[in-house]
């Protein structure tokens, strides 16, 4: 969750002062007799001395409402007052003014069409000697109302975003009313009396907004004036921003404006009041783009990816969105990829067109937003215009404003939005993200911190790309935001944060947007029940239930604005109501109910949906003309026909309706829906198992079933004692390697087995689980909270080769298997070199190569582990201070970045086998921030061993040598504390394992927490940490170093170490110091004793290379219990002698 995190507005010295700044005295300009302008409508009395409107008169009815009955004379250019020598040229409908001053002119022209008279600043004409940035007419006062005019008030809103309290103020104007100081501002303004009302609308702009006029509430200047026999409320536009700090000086605003509508009786309820300025606003606003697709949008999803997890590829949220879509019979969907970059959320921005390789890339991207539309879905994707990653293509220190953004996986860095904006590199990268994924509907803004002129620019930016736009807070992009994530998710985001919280505002735009307040007892609000993965949420049924029952009703009485609202009863304009008086919601259309409580029958896209909360009968008055309706069951399959309804006296009909189940009216037979082809642009047909049968498959033997769990999945499961398989030809494959994989969870002793037989292969490629023995806490997966992991086999199809045999199977046993998600992606091989498992992290299609997540942190929960990609230098050690290379070799290491304290990742059987009693030798290279943090662990089922992984800020060998149990696996363990320090990072790379043989004729270690060192011949204390204890502490970056501070001690050098008890030694391994060469050894010799006293000819001799890899010697296997290394001659025949870590082997 984001905490928002206002950055302080930055004071512009120059640019733009106080909102309304009194400027020094002037002399009023000769008296100039009024003019009139006029439409059909609106007689409107002008002054041509200076733009000031005097008066409005209805045409129709001679009733008026007020402007400024004061002289003006002055205007704000920067913050300082001029008083401009004016010209103006009346015509019948509009006066052009010419306001000069110190070589600048500014022209503008206030006109009248219909019942809008608008205010507009046609050109503005300056020099190098006064650049215009900010400009304003204090004390405009563009309409006004009088308390002797009868039920004259002022209504007026302010940004306000909390649960509870209000943003709107009602204030009757009269003798008595509070008299302002000062001009203050607001959101909105509107302005009644018992006959007129008017509305106002300015393009008002701030370079730094702050304080009263920060959050969009310096739109609107308001002041309530004491004028003796009677007092003024009067509105007008806040100050305009012309040209911003630091743009060029060809790079302008638009040209300010405001318009005031004016109207009478506007909702025919025979009142004038605020409300009917209210409907008169929406003449002259303009609203977001796309506005006219939210009453549309009932569905909301958040398909969900993070860590390199891939947990919602493209093609997967495409089954999905059909499976959604035949749930809904084709409500509208809006669809956020939240992770649709790089390694999934928060990663790699804001290289906003690095679209992740592993969810399917650009192409499946595009394939999703193709067919998805077809499906009545619109689909954006999350980006980050704040902060920006080391690892993005696009990072760039010189636009950064110095501060830490957010910290997950990869720290960033918050972005000098200003510089971004003017220097066109946003909207490039905006450019080409639209350029690689044409078909996105919308672009989400994340985490957007901006106000005022930059928080404009990008609006323009995004509206100018023909996307729509959406944001997280609710107070932020307010002009072109459609959906507020922290308004929307109910239980995401604090309360005081949460939507705008404004009768004024939501009444002008409830139609138009989704950044309410959500559950108002008469408008609901549009809710989000994440169920793929986003916050770890998985209840599928929970969705539904939300869709239907709160977002359906919510988005019906979005399909038209509103024009009345009382207490209990708000109507709109297509002549709905909503109401709750009684305590009963109820909503009617055309004077039928069609809302009744928890139960519904509402009209949509010329069907009715009912839903009944309770279950049981319900009864209904039909539409007009419907005469045959028919009741169909909506499934994840589509419709199920329940049969014809029985239609009675005053067309009604009565409905029988299972709780909480939704259901759909035709009138007559429904149409039939497309096929949904499933795994559509795939190997794999129907690969979720989403038609709830096996139809796609072929299927032998009996116990194979499409199972719906309690979360509203369908899997694939396999009975206890049954010995089933279900298959399927893949076709279209190109020559190469594909990776296949499945999620499994088996009862431990039963093989569930991926098998994979290309064409022209000589045998199959398989792979099996025969054990579930880890949770999967993964958040971003709907398996969190089961025992379903992955399990994956590469193969290769030939050249001239096209399709393959996939196959699903079960040994018989007890419990039942459980698989689901089939995926065949391309592929490539890490290259074994000799080794019988290798990962280099070079050609991952989703997770981490053999390492599942193992938990840290939590359950359903977002690790903070992920393959890092290299972009040097901003990705590796050295630049701004960072300690460790994100990337060790290649483009990818996995990297565990601030992991929380647990175990981080571990394998599983399917992903690396071993076998029970052999002896295998892990070697990997790593970088380690600091020392004390992570441990490599060897694991028997919950057994675990450890082994301490020192300090290591370049990359250093490790290598470990184990005998597997019957339930073996290797990981790694954080043991520190969560923000204990910053880049508590582990970065590992090339992991390889040898499998040794049976362990009776392969080595072993000796366990270090055995041995001791008995004896050394020198070892460096004062001037360093260089204790012989060092080479058995498993800190790779401490070691024994020989004397060198106050003496240097000559060479041979010799330790010996005590094992504790008699082994069949075979061999030492030495870890040489990693972080340069001094003291590493070149020519050695070994020797072993029995008894620590009696010492033969060496074991073995030679000479090392220098270099930071482990370094063996060997020699045939002899009874020992003490081991002594003799270094002869360093790599640079300096004296003195340093090792990192010591082993000893033995054969048993």
């Amino acid at each position: 969750m984001r905490t928002p995190l206002w950055p302080a507005a930055a004071a512009v010295a120059g640019l733009l002062a106080a909102l309304f700044v009194p400027g020094p005295a002037a002399a009023s300009p000769a008296a100039a007799a009024p003019v009139t302008i006029t439409s059909p409508e609106l007689s409107v009395t002008v002054d041509p001395a200076f733009p000031r409107v005097v008066d409005y008169t209805r045409r129709a009815t001679g009733d008026v409402l007020h402007g400024n009955e004061d002289r003006l004379s002055t205007v704000l250019v920067n913050g300082t007052a001029y008083t401009p020598e004016v010209s103006s040229t009346p015509s019948a409908s509009a006066v052009d003014y010419t306001m000069a001053f110190s070589g600048v002119t500014v022209r503008s022209r206030i006109s009248v069409t219909g019942a809008v008279v608008e205010f507009r600043v046609t050109a503005v004409e300056d020099t190098p000697a006064l650049r215009v940035h900010s400009f304003e007419i204090p004390d405009h006062t563009l309409v006004s109302v009088r308390s002797d005019q009868p039920g004259a008030a002022l209504a007026t809103a302010t940004m306000h975003t909390a649960t509870t309290g209000t943003g709107d103020t009602f204030t009757p104007v009269t003798a008595s009313t509070p008299v302002d100081p000062a001009a203050t501002t607001v959101m909105y303004g509107l302005l009644s009396t018992g006959r007129l009302a008017a509305a106002i609308d300015s393009n008002s702009l701030y370079d730094n907004p702050s304080g009263g006029t920060a959050r969009e509430n310096g739109r609107i200047g308001k002041r309530v004036t004491d004028h003796g026999s009677y007092r003024r409320a009067g509105l007008w536009s806040g100050a305009w921003l012309y040209r911003a700090q630091g743009a060029a000086d060809t790079d302008t605003e638009p040209l300010p404006y405001v318009r005031v509508a004016v109207t009478a009786d506007r909702n025919a309820d025979s009142v004038v009041d605020w409300q009917d300025a209210a409907v008169a606003y929406r003449d002259i606003w303009t609203p977001p783009t796309g506005w006219q697709d939210t009453a549309r949008r009932v569905v909301q999803r958040i398909p969900f990816n993070f860590a390199s997890q891939a947990t919602h590829p493209f093609a997967q949220t495409l089954d999905e969105t059909k499976r959604v879509s035949l749930a809904t019979d084709g409500l509208g969907q809006f669809v956020l990829l939240k992770g649709y970059a790089s390694e999934g959320h928060d990663s790699a921005h804001m290289d906003y067109k690095n679209i992740g390789a592993r969810l399917g890339g650009a192409e499946a991207l595009n394939a999703l937003t193709t067919a998805g539309h077809a499906w009545n879905a619109d689909f954006g994707v999350h980006v980050n215009a704040t902060e920006e990653y080391p690892v993005s293509t696009t990072f760039d220190p010189a636009h950064q404003s110095g501060g830490l953004g957010w910290d997950w996986l990869d720290q960033s860095y918050y972005v000098d939005t200003r510089k971004d904006g003017q220097s066109g590199e946003r909207l490039k990268r905006l450019t080409d993200l639209k350029a690689a994924a044409p078909g996105l509907d919308f672009l989400y803004v994340d985490v957007w911190y901006g106000d005022g002129y930059v928080s404009r620019k990008l609006q323009r930016e995004v509206a100018g790309l023909g996307l729509q736009l959406a944001t997280e807070f609710p107070n932020t992009l307010t002009e072109q935001s459609l959906w507020h994530h922290w308004a929307a998710d109910v239980g995401y985001g604090g309360s005081d944060l949460k939507g705008v919280n404004s009768t004024i505002a939501r009444f002008i735009a409830n139609h138009a947007k989704d950044d309410w307040i959500a559950r108002h007892p008469l408008l609901g609000g549009a809710e989000l029940a994440a169920y793929e993965g986003w916050q770890g949420k998985t209840d599928y049924p929970a969705f539904l239930n939300t869709t239907f029952g709160t977002d359906l009703p919510t988005k019906y009485l979005q399909e038209s604005p509103i024009v009345k609202w009382t207490a209990d009863t708000v109507t709109l304009e297509n002549g709905t109501t909503v109401t709750n008086a009684g305590g009963t919601r109820r909503i009617t259309t055309g004077g039928r109910t069609v809302l009744d409580g928890s139960a519904y029958l509402l009209p949509r896209d010329g069907k009715l949906y009912h839903w009944n909360d309770a279950g049981g009968p319900t009864t209904w008055t039909l539409p007009a003309g419907w005469r045959a309706p028919t009741l169909y069951r909506l499934t994840d399959t589509g419709r199920q026909l329940v049969g014809p309804l029985a239609v009675g006296s005053g067309n009604r009909i009565t409905i029988e309706a299972d709780a909480r189940t939704a259901y759909v009216v035709t009138d007559g037979a429904a149409s039939a829906r497309p096929e949904p082809r499933w795994g559509e642009g795939t190997p794999v047909e129907d690969p979720s198992f989403t038609a709830g049968n096996l139809a796609a498959w072929t299927v032998t033997g009996t116990g194979a079933a499409v199972t719906r769990n309690d979360r509203g999945q369908s899997e694939l499961t396999f009975a206890p004692q049954t010995a089933p398989a279900v298959s399927q030809q893949l076709t279209g494959l190109t020559p190469g390697t594909y990776a296949a994989s499945v999620w499994v969870s088996t009862p431990a002793g039963r093989a569930a087995t991926l098998a994979v037989t290309p064409a022209g292969a000589a045998g199959p490629e398989s792979v099996y689980a025969d054990s579930s023995p880890l949770v999967n806490d993964l958040g971003g997966s709907e398996k969190n909270g089961t025992t379903m992991q992955r399990m994956k086999v590469l193969f290769d199809v030939p050249a001239g080769r096209s399709t393959a045999l996939l196959a699903l199977s079960a040994a018989p046993g007890p419990g039942t298997v459980r698989l689901d998600d089939v995926r065949v992606v391309r592929s490539a091989r890490t290259p074994l070199n000799g080794h019988t498992y290798a990962e280099d992290f070079e050609n991952v299609d989703a997770g981490w190569g053999p390492f599942v997540f193992g938990g840290a942190g939590g359950q359903a929960t977002d690790p903070r582990t992920h393959i890092a990609q290299r972009n040097a230098p901003y990705t590796q050690a050295g630049w701004n201070g960072k300690l460790v290379d994100d990337v060790i070799g290649g483009r990818n290491s996995l990297k565990s970045h601030e992991e929380r304290p647990g175990l981080v990742y571990r394998t599983l059987p399917q992903t690396l086998r071993f076998t029970p009693g052999h002896a295998y030798r892990v070697g990997f290279r790593y970088e380690n921030g600091f020392a004390g943090d992570y441990r490599f662990i060897t694991g028997d089922g919950s057994a675990e061993s450890a082994t301490a992984l020192g300090q290591a800020r370049t990359a250093t060998a490790f290598t470990r040598t184990f005998t597997a149990g019957s339930d073996a696996w290797i990981g790694v363990r954080k043991v520190s504390a969560e923000g204990s320090h910053n880049e508590a990072d582990l970065i590992l790379d090339d992991l390889t394992v040898d499998d040794l043989g049976p362990a009776g004729d392969g080595e072993l270690l000796v366990p270090r927490n055995r041995m001791r060192v008995s004896a050394v011949d020198s070892q460096e204390t004062a001037g360093e940490d260089g204790s012989a204890a060092n080479v058995l502490d498993g800190e790779a970056a401490t070691i024994w170093h020989t004397q060198w501070y106050a003496a240097t001690a000559p060479m041979p050098h010799e330790i010996t170490l005590d094992l504790g008890a008699s082994y069949p030694v075979s061999a030492l391994h030495v870890l040489p110091r990693q972080t340069q060469s001094n003291g590493r050894i070149a020519d050695y010799q070994v020797f072993t004793s029995v008894d620590g006293t009696t010492w033969g000819p060496a074991a073995a001799s030679g000479t090392w290379a220098d270099g930071t890899g482990v370094q063996d010697a060997a020699f045939t296997p002899r009874a020992a219990r003490y081991v002594r290394l003799r270094a002869t001659r360093e790599v640079n025949g300096n004296p003195w002698t340093s090792v990192a870590e010591l082993d000893v082997g033995y054969r048993p």
